[in-house]
């Protein structure tokens, strides 16, 4: 039986055993194994097993030495194989030697518009490399001279294709030794060598690049992209010539900032060179429509992982979907720049074809601009309904305002006729009743004279003379009543005109003449039917407009249905349902998420393809911007008191959306990679709760275990993201 020991109780006196143990090559498991050793060797003449000892000291240096040696020879064991390599250095050590080259940086590219205000005197040349200033101070090259042959009108344009990155020229002699190698020192740190775009020249004459160097006795030349600084790389003259001695080489390459490159629409705005004409300098206006895409950093060392052997397996050739994908993954154009991502595929119905799904997308879109120009062409007729009905309401207070007015003037039309026939009768009893005063006045004048004519004559009979003078009395008595009668009944006549005619004639006249209330009132109806009448009009050519649109649709839509009816024959023709290969690829845009390739980047790859295919399949690059699903998710957690809850949120963001970003085609997300992402994003989170909750349009697509799982040629990337408290409550 063993007997512990006194010094340490974890290690017992015991027969030492034989032990494989490949796994224990850590400090503790060495320094283990060596007290055991030393028990069993010199355990009669030692045993000072004190931590302090120097025995014990020179074990544990030991122990230290030997772990530490055999962690240096793990790595570098691990490093001589692909699929344990850790460092970039060992991936592309391991890769060249199956002739694979990791793709180095390259250099997004957009065309720009340049717009000349006030024209030109004449034409002019733009030398090739003319610089343009980007945003965060980024620069940008034209690839080719601008010729333009005659003077430009004020208002005209010219388009210029340009590539971010910076052109940098150095200059060596060369010593006439074999494999001569010359570093680009100048290449800014944290920014890249251009792939493609390095030119080298000896004694003036272009050498050629390529991958690797070729056991043939050629003008060629290697560029190391990966090195520090970067190396052009010449033969030995077996594998390239040697350039002659003392010959001037000179390298021009381009300087560039990878996916920084890729800049949005309109944010090149101005020239760093500057236009002149004869000695004038010119002004123009810089603008990018479109923006930049294109641009990649260099190839991570997983990326070479996976592209590597299958690159190697093609050959050259592509026949598999991994050839395709190899090919394709690796191809890089020195004007257009790299595809972000790319995949294969043989579509076996017409809505597995990108190209008939675009189709149904352009239609969608199509419908999509008609119910929007109709909803705007409805608020607008809405608009100038409202203003009809409000005019139309105007134009009936002013009528009824106005039959209002018409039966005033007729009831004082009506009164003052009234009153006027009073008044008339008043005048014709005052006419009358004058005419009998007036008779009454000449009898008693007669009278009169023929009294005088008594009294002259010498009469002087008093009794006659008194008679007569009273038949005077009394006829003059009577032409004095009736002379009041006259007065009264002109009385009368002038209050029936005073109360009965004028006033009412002074309304009738108030309400007719200029400016009156009638003429206000006709005036308003004129202003509004005017406003009817226009916005009668506009509602007509609103309704033409709806109609020309609804046209515009139907034709629209007619030639999309034709080009899908093509597709669908070209798609299920005998000789291509099964040697048709489709190749979506995507850019990235300044922030890394998936976008539209340039369609010169598309054509680029299409010819490189057309090259390696076989003859008897029909290969199509295309945009896979189309089967981009946006993935839509809701995260509901509890978090910690101790933790700061708008900080615990920035972190399950930021790592959901890496997440989601550079996602392969055909790779499901499932609810166990975002539990892991974020209850790895802190430790702040005490439970959560996850929902894939869209994309709602994209119909199954989720499982029923809540995982987002999609077509084979489709991507997911990142949609929308909702964070809140167990209760749904804003964190």
């Amino acid at each position: 039986m063993a007997t512990e020991d006194q010094y340490n109780p974890l290690v017992q006196d015991q027969k030492y055993l034989n032990e494989v143990k490949y796994a224990a090559r850590d400090f503790v498991s060495m320094a283990d194994d060596l007290l055991r050793r030393l028990k069993i060797e010199y355990g009669d003449v030692y045993n000072d097993y004190a931590a302090t000892s120097q025995g014990i000291m020179l074990r544990d240096l030991v122990a230290w030495a030997y772990a530490a040696l055999i962690w240096y020879l793990d790595r570098t064991a691990s490093d001589c194989y692909l699929e344990t390599a850790r460092t970039r250095m060992a991936v592309e050590r391991i890769v060249e030697q199956i002739a694979y080259k990791m793709r180095p940086a390259a250099a997004s590219g957009t065309t720009l518009t340049l717009t000349f205000p006030e024209g030109t005197t004449s034409g002019f040349i733009m030398e090739d490399r003319w610089k343009y200033l980007g945003p965060d101070g980024l620069l940008f090259e034209s690839f080719a001279r601008v010729i333009q042959p005659t003077a430009l009108s004020a208002g005209e344009t010219l388009s210029v294709d340009v590539r971010q990155g910076e052109s940098r020229t150095l200059t060596y002699t060369s010593d006439g030794s074999k494999n001569q190698t010359y570093r680009l020192t100048n290449v800014d740190e944290d920014r890249y060598l251009a792939t493609g775009a390095t030119e080298v020249w000896v004694d003036g004459s272009l050498w050629e690049e390529k991958d690797f160097l070729e056991f043939e006795k050629t003008n060629h030349c290697e560029v190391s992209y990966f090195a520090n600084p970067p190396i052009v790389r010449f033969g030995d003259g077996l594998a390239g010539n040697i350039p002659p001695s003392s010959a001037e080489i000179k390298i021009r390459f381009l300087i560039i900032d990878g996916e920084k490159g890729n800049v949005r629409a309109n944010t090149i705005e101005s020239s760093v060179d500057t236009l002149s004409i004869l000695g004038t300098p010119v002004a123009f206006d810089v603008t990018n429509e479109s923006r930049s895409v294109g641009g990649t950093d260099p190839e991570t060392a997983e990326s070479a992982k996976k592209l590597a052997p299958s690159s190697f397996a093609a050959r050259g050739a592509v026949i598999t979907q991994g050839d395709y994908e190899a090919l394709a993954g690796t191809f890089t154009d020195a004007t257009y720049g790299s595809v972000a991502k790319v995949y294969a595929y043989n579509p076996r119905s017409s809505y597995s074809d990108l190209v008939f799904n675009s189709l149904i997308s352009d239609i969608e879109n199509l419908l999509s601009v008609f119910v929007s120009e109709v909803e705007a062409v409805e608020q607008s007729v809405a608009v100038d309904s409202a203003s009809l009905t409000v005019a139309l309401s105007v134009i009936d207070s002013a009528n009824t305002a106005l039959e209002a007015l018409r039966l005033s003037i007729s009831t004082w039309s009506q009164s003052a006729a009234a009153a006027t026939t009073s008044a008339r009768e008043g005048c014709s009893e005052a006419q009358a009743r004058g005419s009998v005063s007036a008779d009454y006045c000449s009898e008693a004048e007669t009278l009169t004279n023929s009294l005088i004519v008594y009294i002259r004559n010498g009469n002087t009979d008093t009794n006659y003379i008194k008679d007569e003078l009273e038949v005077i009395k009394s006829t003059v008595v009577s032409a004095k009543n009736e002379s009041n009668g006259v007065v009264s009944a002109a009385g009368s006549a002038v209050s029936f005109i005073d109360s009965g005619v004028t006033p009412n004639l002074d309304n009738i006249t108030a309400a007719t003449a200029d400016g009156g209330e009638m003429d206000l009132y006709i005036e308003t109806l004129v202003e509004q039917y005017g406003i009817v009448s226009g916005l009668v009009v506009s509602i007509q050519a609103d309704l033409a407009s709806l109609s020309g649109i609804s046209n515009t649709l139907s034709s629209d839509i007619q030639a999309v249905l034709d080009l899908m009816h093509a597709r669908i024959g070209e798609l299920f023709s005998e000789d291509c349902l099964s040697n048709y290969v489709q190749v979506p690829v995507l850019s990235t845009d300044l922030d890394g998420n998936y976008t539209s390739p340039s369609i010169g980047l598309r054509a680029a790859l299409q010819r490189y393809l057309n090259d390696a295919k076989e003859v008897t399949q029909v290969v199509e690059v295309v945009d896979g911007s189309p089967v981009l699903v946006p993935a839509e998710i809701e995260i509901r957690m509890s978090i910690l008191d101790s933790y700061v809850p708008s900080e615990v949120k920035s972190k399950v963001e930021s790592v959901v959306v890496g997440l989601l970003k550079g996602r392969d085609f055909d790779s499901p997300l499932y609810l166990s990679d975002l539990y892991d992402v974020v209850n790895g994003a802190s430790a702040g989170i005490d439970y959560v709760n996850i929902s894939i909750v869209g994309p709602i349009l994209i119909p199954s697509v989720i499982d029923a275990k809540g995982n987002l799982v999609t077509a084979e040629n489709q991507v997911i990337v990142y949609g929308s993201l909702s964070v809140t408290g167990p209760n749904g409550e804003a964190i």
